[in-house]
This record gives structure tokens, C-alpha cells and sequence, in this order.
């Protein structure tokens, strides 16, 4: 999809991941939880592979990076590894599987602490950070509790022309407006209305593309691929697979 921004801003490249769902539990035996788990982890480091590979300008991470909230601090070691081979910002959304309630994952443990690069999406009503090296701007919304009533792009602010806007959402795509039978929905007019250039969206696990009007706004799918988004004043908006390989990238 491509379209064509006024203002002067500087290029952007952004690497857009979601639902990656470390330590989930698995099936089988115990060995077979583990080589479950194992897969996952070389999973997420080919995801920081591939941003490194790719020279992105910041990492979305949009819902679902972990399976479940009983993580053990040896997951925790490894993730901060990960994330520590970066330089570039990283933006982390709570999802359903790691909601933000009460001593869950992120209430006990602090991924931005000697990590002046990470940022966590803690705000139940909605936060912004603020990127101005990259021209850009990245908002969410935190979730405590996956059901109905929760929408995850509801007190999105309006878009600011001179920077780069880019939203982050988890949760159930609509294309029409109706009473929810699903949890956290989304829907398209709130995608078209916020009048963002990007919204990175996690949740469903087939990379789809649910743009709206002049906002682009994809799903990245459950990992296998990842979606790098170029965006440009004179070029516009580009989205593109990038695909994983689990041990390096060519």
C-alpha cells in the first residue's frame, strides 16, 4: 500500500512484531515443552536478527510477547539479552496472554531498567513516547483486562502533521460497527478516524491488512514473518513481509 505524506520528515524504518508467546506452556512430555519453548526463543532472537539485518529505526512489539504472566526471571534474563543487542527504541504493548495487572510480568519485573531504549506501554488510558531523533511518535494502550468493554484504540490523540504517528493496538478486527462478541475490538472507523500514518496491531495470528482511508494499519501475524514499514515523505508508506530464519539470516 503507498501513499504520499506532505510534511518534511526524515525516512523511517520501523520493524513490526506481535504474538511471539514465550514460554508458552506447549503439548507433550516435559522434553517436548522444552524444545517447544527452545523454538520460541530462537524465534525471538531471529526477530532481532532480522531488525539488526535490516537496519530498522525502531522495533514494535505489539501484544503477546509473552505467553502467559507466570514467566520465570531465567525467561526474563534471556529477553533482556535480546532486547540489549539493540540500540535502536523498542516499544513493548501489553496483550492479553501478558496482560498488565498486578504483579504480572511487567508489575514485577522492569524491562526498561538499564534500558534507556525500551519502553513499556503502561497507561490503561492511553500514553504517548515521545521519539523526537526519529521524528515520530508512538502510542498505546495498556491492557488489565481482556473483555468486551475494552477498546484498544479508544483516547487515541489526534495526529501531529510534523512527526511521524504511529499507533499500537491488540486485539479483534471489525470491519462494521456492532455490539461486540468478541474481546478488545477494533474497528474499522477507529482505525480510519485517527488519522495516523501507522497502526501496528497485534492479536490475530494471520498477517492481515486492515488500512482504513489514509491510515495504513496491519496485523503482523503470529511469528514465521515480521512486517518492516519504510516511510517516507516522497515515497509514502511501505509495507513488506520480511521472513525468519531460526538459527541466522542471509
Amino acid at each position: 500500500m503507498l501513499l504520499v505524506m506532505p510534511q518534511s520528515r526524515r525516512a523511517l524504518r520501523v520493524l513490526h512484531t506481535a504474538d511471539i508467546h514465550l514460554e508458552s506452556d506447549g503439548y507433550g512430555d516435559a522434553r517436548q515443552q522444552a524444545a517447544h519453548r527452545e523454538r520460541e526463543r530462537r524465534m525471538f532472537r531471529s526477530i532481532v536478527d532480522r531488525a539488526l539485518h535490516d537496519q530498522v529505526d525502531l522495533v514494535l512489539i505489539a501484544g503477546d510477547l509473552f505467553d502467559h504472566n507466570r514467566v520465570g526471571d531465567e525467561a526474563v534474563a534471556f529477553v533482556r539479552g535480546q532486547l540489549a543487542r539493540l540500540s535502536q527504541p523498542v516499544v513493548i504493548l501489553p496483550g492479553n496472554h501478558d496482560v498488565l495487572r498486578t504483579n504480572a510480568i511487567y508489575d514485577r519485573h522492569d524491562f526498561t531498567a538499564g534500558a534507556r531504549h525500551v519502553h513499556l506501554i503502561r497507561r490503561l488510558d492511553g500514553e504517548t513516547i515521545e521519539l523526537p531523533e526519529l521524528d515520530a511518535v508512538v502510542w498505546g494502550r495498556a491492557m488489565e483486562e481482556h473483555e468486551p468493554g475494552f477498546q484498544p484504540l479508544a483516547n487515541i490523540p489526534g495526529r501531529d502533521a510534523r512527526r511521524w504517528c504511529l499507533g499500537m493496538g491488540h486485539g479483534f478486527f471489525y470491519q462494521d460497527r456492532q455490539r461486540p462478541d468478541r474481546s478488545s475490538p477494533i474497528f474499522a472507523d477507529e482505525i480510519r478516524d485517527t488519522g495516523w500514518d501507522y497502526l501496528a496491531l497485534g492479536h490475530q495470528h494471520v498477517q492481515t491488512n486492515v488500512s482504513q482511508g489514509d491510515v495504513t494499519a496491519y496485523y503482523a501475524g503470529a511469528p514465521g514473518t515480521v512486517l518492516r514499514i519504510d516511510l517516507s515523505v516522497d515515497g509514502g508508506i511501505r509495507v513488506a513481509p520480511r521472513p525468519l530464519e531460526y538459527d541466522s539470516i542471509a
